[in-house]
């Protein structure tokens, strides 16, 4: 595998050489006499999405990060009005592309159509594919808009009718229920019904020297009895002025490149192999997700005073743990928000953490610097748990102080974070980051977290994302498009764990190549093709020769093939299908295993308003280590990103009814057959059978 890094290192060093000399420079941008026409832009069309969230890192149906995009649809940004830092936290946008769009918009003073973008240095058409579903033109004629139910409207009514003058409310349900009866069910271990329930109400007022949000959701998840067993809610204002924001109620952080405060999940290493790198910090988001853990209840403010930006946090909240009653510690943390056995109850808000800190930010031209203090109070002492990193926090006290950067110069993003927790060590992260026009976008990271680095609420890029210590690594990523159509991402990661852990009683390392390449051969038809090799040294159990149990290291290679395409016969038919390919190969003790999966599916639109889709999937592996993901269309804030492992089908009918701007409804049932099993699963979560089928409805009400 080092020639793939030697071959991709020269290359990306030659690339950068003829971006950093190359006469581009974007403040040059003159504004064509020749306005270009408007668009139309379809709701329905979420293939980007997809892209992003099948390399989530959560592993869970309540997505903050698709509550997320799915806000960005909700309440796109004007082009007009919209800021750099806003234009940054939408998905494929990098920092120099925001920048060009804002000196842009200084040049032409207004925008007439988000066609215009077109003339943007760095965009293109598959940017401006992504782009234009979360802005808008507030004052253009010009722009349509197709949403879901196939109704094409002016995009300047793009909120169409209200109960009251810029107020918007927002209601959505949801009822999810395993059709199969699991173990806990029958023996009384799981007291509640199978259904999991959510609800949320929502409502927006919209002025225009100030928005006012608030928000309330409630979730029952299957098993539990109580229909508030979760409920979280907030009220947000935000303003023009000095108070930019202010949050009361339950909220997340999001800071500089993650190392300091990060309380929200992020993406991992996937087909997009350099915008994703870089984390965009948000600052202070209001919380809306049904998932229990990773947030922060209490209250928060962002002040700006001209270039300066000082923000304020606190924050009192409960989570679920393990406590030893014996030294009243805790000796371990839960963070799946499951409340239905007696020992899941025993252990629900059964210490609590209190946080305040604050973090000032420096923004002028296209510099940006920050710096977060943050410190915290936990109710019991956290035990140090030999289950876990050696080095991981201990004690009832924690502290991070942080400094990150964000430097543009033309074409050029410099961006990194350094910070210091309560043990003393200072962990790091520097990246340089390239765009050369409409050709290419590169990136080069390097990230160094020390063993003894203990963070709390940090989650760093790595190879083991959110762990952010006992890591080194550098990352090299390239975003190509040599010609129209055609666009080619690939990256190359070399990373080491220098210190032993519980799991790994040596330093071990490894690294990862991926390529990826997507041909839109034309307006209807993308093929996809994706090739990633990964080495990485693994602690395994052998037997020795007098039959004992020893862990010795041997190095695990997988390899992953994958080839699909995607094709619209009509504006209301697609059809996709892919192959995916897996190989684990273990170079000392055996164990090599492998898998392969096949999925088709279908999605047309038969009447205005609905939308039906359907897939098959055929997966056969040899092991849970040769596991294969497939991401699934769902109902309206559900994320489905399922890992299939043994042998079996699996499919789904889909359908979305949009009778009325204001009204939709979904259902989705899909069905798991598992070749030869008689059980599926383990403890309470086991059914006795062969399938396993599932159903979700959904509801959203907007008034």
């Amino acid at each position: 595998m080092k020639k793939y890094f030697y071959i991709l290192l020269i290359f990306l060093f030659l690339l950068a050489g003829g971006v950093i000399f190359a006469q581009t420079d974007t403040a040059r941008i003159t504004a064509d006499t020749t306005r270009l026409a408007g668009d139309t832009t379809n709701l329905n069309q979420n293939r980007q999405e997809e892209l992003l969230l099948e390399n989530s890192l959560e592993d869970t149906e309540d997505s903050k990060l698709l509550d997320y995009l799915d806000n960005l649809r909700r309440n796109p940004f004007d082009l007009n009005t919209v800021t750099q830092v806003d234009l940054e936290s939408i998905p494929y946008v990098n920092s120099i592309l925001a920048k060009n769009i804002i000196e842009y918009r200084g040049k032409i003073k207004m925008f007439q159509s988000k066609r215009e973008l077109m003339y943007v240095e760095g965009m293109n058409e598959r940017l401006y594919d992504i782009l234009k579903v979360y802005i808008v033109v507030r004052n253009s004629s010009l722009d349509f808009l197709e949403d879901e139910s196939g109704k094409i409207t002016k995009e300047n009514r793009r909120r169409g009718i209200r109960l009251a003058k810029n107020l918007e409310i927002r209601y959505r349900s949801r009822f999810q229920q395993d059709m199969q009866t699991k173990e806990g069910y029958l023996s009384g271990d799981y007291p509640g019904t199978k259904a999991k329930i959510y609800n949320q109400l929502n409502f927006v007022y919209d002025k225009s020297k100030f928005i006012l949000e608030g928000n309330l959701t409630i979730e029952k998840d299957p098993g539990e009895t109580s229909l508030t067993d979760f409920s979280s809610g907030y009220l947000e204002l935000k303003t023009k002025g000095f108070l930019k924001n202010l949050v009361a109620g339950d909220y997340s952080l999001t800071f500089g490149q993650g190392l300091g405060m990060w309380s929200n999940l992020g993406f991992s290493k996937g087909s997009e192999s350099v915008d994703p790198v870089k984390k965009k910090g948000y600052g202070i988001n209001s919380y809306s997700s049904a998932n229990e853990s990773q947030f922060f209840r209490g209250a928060a403010a962002d002040l700006n005073y001209k270039n300066l930006d000082l923000i304020l946090f606190y924050s009192n909240n409960y989570f679920d743990a393990s406590v030893d009653t014996t030294l009243d510690e805790v000796s371990s943390f839960y963070f799946d928000g499951y409340h239905r056995t007696i020992s899941e109850k025993n252990r629900r808000n059964s210490a609590k953490e209190q946080l305040f800190g604050g973090r000032t930010v420096f923004s002028k031209d296209n510099i940006r610097l920050g710096m977060t203090y943050w410190t915290s109070k936990f109710s019991k002492v956290i035990g140090a748990d030999s289950s876990r990193q050696l080095y991981n926090f201990a004690g009832d006290k924690a502290n991070m102080l942080s400094f990150d950067y964000d430097f543009i110069y033309r074409n050029i993003n410099l961006y990194g974070e350094f910070a210091r927790s309560q043990s003393g060590a200072v962990a790091g992260i520097a990246a340089m980051q390239f765009s050369f026009s409409k050709l290419a976008n590169l990136v080069f990271l390097y990230r160094a977290y020390p063993e003894d680095f203990s963070p709390v609420h940090s989650f760093g890029f790595g190879e083991k994302n959110g762990n952010t210590q006992n890591e080194a690594g550098f990352y090299s990523g390239i975003n190509l498009m040599p010609f129209k159509g055609l666009e080619i991402n690939a990256y190359y990661d070399q990373f080491k764990f220098p210190y032993r852990s519980y799991s790994d009683p040596v330093s071990i390392q490894g690294n990862d190549f991926l390529a990826n390449v997507m041909w839109a051969v034309s307006k209807d038809l993308a093929i996809n093709f994706r090739y990633k090799n990964e080495n990485k040294e693994d602690t395994r159990t052998v037997q020795d020769e007098f039959g004992r149990d020893i862990k010795l290291i041997d190095n695990r290679n997988q390899m992953n093939f994958r080839f699909g395409f995607d094709y619209d016969i009509s504006d209301r038919i697609r059809v996709r299908s892919r192959y995916d390919y897996v190989f684990v190969k273990y170079d000392l003790f055996g164990g090599n295993n492998k898998g392969n999966m096949f999925f088709t599916d279908l999605r047309f639109v038969p009447l205005r308003g609905l939308t039906f889709s359907t897939r098959f999937i055929y997966f056969d592996t040899e092991d849970y280590d040769s596991r294969l993901y497939e991401y699934e269309e769902d109902i309206r804030g559900v994320m489905s990103n399922l890992g299939l492992y043994g042998k079996g089908t699996r499919w789904y009918v889909m359908a979305k009814f949009k009778p009325y701007g204001f009204l939709e409804v979904s259902a989705k049932y899909a069905k798991t057959y598992m070749d030869g099993a008689k059980t599926i699963g383990s403890g309470n979560d086991l059914i006795h059978t062969d399938i396993n089928d599932k159903l979700n409805v959904g509801m959203e009400i907007f008034f």
